[in-house]
């Protein structure tokens, strides 16, 4: 996505200004394919999580992310598989050891990745 489209973006959501200069930043200097939210504002400083996540989901519908989920193991490690749907997530899935856990006890974070290279 060009500078441009990112100033597009800002002048229509000015709330959003600051957490989107803030976000493109991110995405030039990081070129990791998978976005996840709570790294991204553990790292942009300054940044209020609301915005960051108003700002994530207005680069969703402008076609520039897409958004999956994927659980978080009981140790903490998020698993490979993906989800496009919250309900589609299995009632037990393997571990990186492929030890089995219940999916009803673990949390699901949204992650994002790219359409089109920033």
């Amino acid at each position: 996505m060009s500078p441009t489209n990112f100033d597009v973006l800002a002048r229509q959501r000015p709330d959003l200004r600051f957490a989107l200069q803030r976000l493109e930043g991110w995405l030039r200097s990081h070129k990791d394919n998978l976005i996840v939210p709570s790294r991204v504002a553990r790292q942009i400083q300054g940044v209020d999580p609301l915005a960051l996540a108003s700002a994530l989901m207005l680069l969703v519908e402008a076609g520039i992310l897409v958004r999956s989920y994927k659980v978080i193991t009981p140790s903490g490690v998020l698993t490979d598989e993906e989800f496009n749907d919250i309900s589609s997530i299995p009632d037990r899935m393997p571990d990186r050891f492929n030890s089995y856990f219940d999916t009803a006890e673990a949390d699901v974070t949204p992650v994002f990745k790219r359409r089109e290279i920033i």
